[in-house]
């Protein structure tokens, strides 16, 4: 007698341990989730069988607690030993291999109080294992969604309407079917972070597009000055000083704000800078062009010097040499091919008469 006591205390303590679980089953934020939502989708779904589940517990649960009331009342030994280890309660599940003329028809199987109890946990696992996904999912879903609605505050363009309403939309649908992966939302958020940045550094991002653009103008009419000249002086075709209209661009991209995308700003900032890269490279050739002329001419009157340091300044042969190469430098416009190989070739010949003393 005193193992059986021993058990029915025992499966006593269990069912007080099975009552706090159901209650804080019952109190699980998850399960407040779900059963306050107009739920939708594979989450109305899965709830319907969670909370099937969760109704299937409570009615083990009041026949777990009525057999240990029997037990407890039972003053035969042979009688509580049945309570407590055969099959005494009966359950009654829908299945569908046996029916009636009506219908399916209810299906009892008996099962003991540790049947019961291992029954019971399992379906408890199952069911808050669906409320804590539920409530995790949607959690995380809120925590994305919920500061779009700040970052959205105070913007006024047709794009910050259109965001706030998918942003509705998309909050919707995490209260709906929290169960149900939302692939949009992240994007969403890019967007909406995206907009609500360009809003704020519009003004600074504009300002230094205008830097740019005035550099821009600067460059190129530094240019043009260069052009002229080389125009002016050196044969050969040279590149045009050209470009669009990036001050326009600027100003129509002010006029449209705020209805503005990333894709707009960043377009001008592209074609400033392009401009600019164009700009300075057209000057850089161009004034490469009279460099290379300098440099011939200095490198020319460095050898005129060598050679008459070294005693040859009356050498008919590199004074022709020299003369030829000096009037290619000097026409206008000057060949900077042909004055290369002229410098080129009095530069050899100055070389090769004073390495050979």
């Amino acid at each position: 007698m005193d193992t059986l006591d021993e058990e029915l205390a025992a499966l006593l303590r269990e069912s007080d341990r099975v009552a706090e679980s159901l209650l804080a089953m019952e109190d699980h934020p998850g399960h407040r989730l779900l059963r306050d939502a107009a739920l939708t989708g594979g989450t109305a779904r899965r709830w319907q069988a969670t909370n099937a589940g969760m109704v299937r517990l409570w009615e083990w649960f009041d026949a777990y607690r009525a057999l240990l009331r029997q037990a407890a009342d039972t003053r035969d030994p042979v009688e509580l030993g049945r309570l407590l280890r055969e099959p005494a309660i009966v359950l009654h599940e829908q299945a569908a291999p046996v029916r009636t003329l009506t219908g399916p028809a209810q299906v009892a199987e008996r099962v003991t109080l540790r049947e019961l109890v291992a029954r019971m946990k399992s379906q408890y696992a199952e069911v808050t294992a669906v409320l804590t996904e539920a409530h995790e999912a949607w959690t995380r879903r809120l925590e994305l969604l919920d500061p779009l609605t700040g970052l959205l505050a105070g913007l006024d363009s047709p794009g910050a309407e259109r965001l706030r309403a998918e942003v509705a939309r998309a909050h919707a649908r995490a209260v709906a079917d929290p169960l149900t992966p939302d692939p949009s939302a992240a994007d969403l958020a890019a967007r909406v972070g995206e907009l609500s940045a360009l809003h704020r550094t519009f003004d600074a991002r504009t300002a230094a597009v205008e830097r740019r653009v005035a550099e821009v103008e600067s460059i190129r009419a530094r240019a043009r000055e260069v052009r002229a000249a080389v125009v002016a002086e050196i044969a050969g075709s040279h590149p045009e000083v050209s470009g669009g209209d990036v001050a326009g661009a600027l100003e129509r991209l002010r006029r449209r704000f705020p209805d503005v995308a990333e894709s707009d700003v960043a377009a001008v900032e592209t074609a400033v800078g392009v401009a600019l890269e164009r700009a300075r490279e057209v000057l850089a050739h161009l004034t490469g062009s009279l460099d290379r002329r300098a440099e011939l001419r200095g490198r020319l009157d460095a050898y005129r010097a060598k050679a008459g340091g070294r005693g040859f300044a009356e050498d008919a042969e590199l004074s022709a040499l020299h003369r030829q190469a000096r009037d290619v430098l000097a026409g206008a416009p000057c060949d900077l091919g042909a004055a290369t190989v002229a410098v080129l070739r009095y530069q050899r010949a100055v070389l090769a008469r004073t390495e050979a003393r």
